[in-house]
């Protein structure tokens, strides 16, 4: 558990800790319409277990999808400017083979790109009707940017980096998902101060990019992993993520009073 202090209480600035929507809209995007408050800054949220509870996610059988386009020679190499092993193909986005942000396509966002039509499922949606019915049906998004699978290599290396755009100031929204497919042991996900992501196959978390983190694979086995980023049904994902919140960063509502270390909050 990284350490709390790190972390503001969503009381430190007029947030409701017991309205879902609430936690969700500052976990989530960062933004709340009471204002004056400062974004969360977690690092990650892992939410495999809420959403377990209202959805069926069959990581097993999207992992076996995988490793098929693998076997079939379908991943290809990704960012791989000073990475090692890194690979990548879209399920869903401009093109299977269009890994990156449509600003790098000649669109300047996401929005636009989605204007003129050119966000659609790839042709890798018929070798994956598993996952795609997952993202389609069980997912609960109103749409989505991007959907990728990921693969680290034996003895892949993903070079420290965050992903705030040029010239920008970061946010740290927790804006990403990032699903473990495989996690094979001796591939660690690390992020610095915060230490290792409590990653195993299964694991679903909510991932802000914006803090610094790389990512090695020591195993002589494939890691295969699912990056999605879009907008999620916020009626859907709200207590998923606020109940997620709670149960892994309570120690943030623990304070000094009168000399004495006591709860200041009572989760549901």
């Amino acid at each position: 558990m990284p350490d709390p202090e790190h972390i503001s209480s969503p009381k430190d600035f007029n947030i409701e800790p017991n309205d879902n929507l609430q936690m969700y809209d500052w976990l989530r995007d960062g933004e709340h319409p009471n204002g004056g408050h400062h974004p969360c800054h977690l690092p990650w949220l892992c939410v495999e277990e809420e959403f377990g509870k209202v959805a069926n996610w069959p990581y097993e059988e999207m992992a076996e999808e995988c490793k098929q386009l693998d076997d079939k020679g379908l991943i290809p190499d990704y960012n791989s400017g000073g990475n090692i092993g890194w690979s990548a193909i879209a399920l869903y986005g401009l093109s299977s083979d269009s890994t990156l942000p449509p600003e790098e396509y000649g669109y300047s966002n996401y929005n636009e790109a989605r204007a003129a039509g050119a966000l659609n499922w790839t042709e890798i949606a018929e070798h994956c009707p598993v996952t795609t019915k997952f993202f389609k049906e069980d997912f609960n998004h109103k749409r989505y940017n991007r959907i990728r699978f990921m693969k680290l290599a034996p003895g892949g290396y993903i070079r420290w980096h965050h992903d705030t755009p040029e010239g920008e100031d970061s946010k740290f929204p927790l804006g990403v998902f990032n699903m473990a497919l495989t996690n094979p042991d001796g591939c660690y996900f690390n992020m610095g101060m915060w230490g290792n992501l409590p990653v195993k196959p299964g694991t679903m978390w909510l991932f802000a990019n914006e803090h610094y983190h790389c990512v090695y694979n020591s195993s002589d086995k494939p890691r295969y992993h699912i990056i999605v980023s879009g907008t999620p049904n916020e009626q859907f994902w709200a207590p998923v993520i606020a109940n997620s919140f709670r149960k892994q960063w309570s120690g943030i509502y623990y304070k000094e009073i009168d000399g004495k270390l006591q709860e200041t909050y009572e989760g549901n």
